[in-house]
């Protein structure tokens, strides 16, 4: 009885290591890296409000800011050597949030850009998200930037085209495109 309960103990332990034990990583779009706080930062914007205060975005980050710029109340969250949070008050109650990424992390094969001509027609005739996404897939885009009057959403294909779309927060239409789309 207690060689079975010492081999079911050890194989407990083991599973548990095996699986991320003591270990601060955390994957990100299939890429393992070490983080520090609570998200990796494609997963932090999501919760921050524009609105929210330094003291607000730290709770949810799980640490403190770095005050990068004075002069414009510029704050920085470092997540890890390629992620990162930064938030531009440019002296406002209301801040413009940005992710630092490395866009390979995102790709995903379920986005399609074979449809991209006909995308570009729609944006200059006025196209919601939810109509710009079903051009490329019906995949939700991942947010890279939010502010009081847009929000910015990436989609990144497994042969690293990508494409960029900023979206009015009054009409949620499309108000410009970019990327490199092969």
């Amino acid at each position: 009885m207690k060689k079975r309960l010492r081999i079911y103990t050890t194989a407990i332990v083991m599973l548990l290591c095996l699986t991320g034990c003591g270990n601060n990583v955390s994957t990100n779009g299939g890429n393992s890296s070490k983080i520090k706080g609570n998200c990796h930062a494609t997963e932090c914007i999501k919760q921050i409000k524009v609105e929210n205060t330094v003291e607000e975005i730290n709770k949810i980050m799980g640490f403190e800011g770095e005050l990068t710029d004075e002069k414009y109340d510029i704050y920085y969250w470092k997540i890890s050597e390629d992620e990162g949070i930064k938030v531009a008050y440019y002296n406002s109650d209301k801040g413009t949030i940005t992710v630092d990424f490395d866009r390979n992390s995102i790709a995903n094969s379920k986005v399609n850009f074979s449809r991209y001509d006909e995308l570009q027609s729609k944006i200059k005739e006025g196209i919601t998200y939810n109509d710009f996404k079903s051009y490329i897939g019906n995949v939700d885009g991942v947010i890279t930037e939010k502010s009081s009057s847009s929000t910015k959403y990436t989609w990144v294909s497994s042969d690293g085209s990508y494409l960029t779309g900023s979206f009015s927060s009054r009409t949620n239409e499309c108000t410009f495109a970019s990327g490199r789309v092969n």
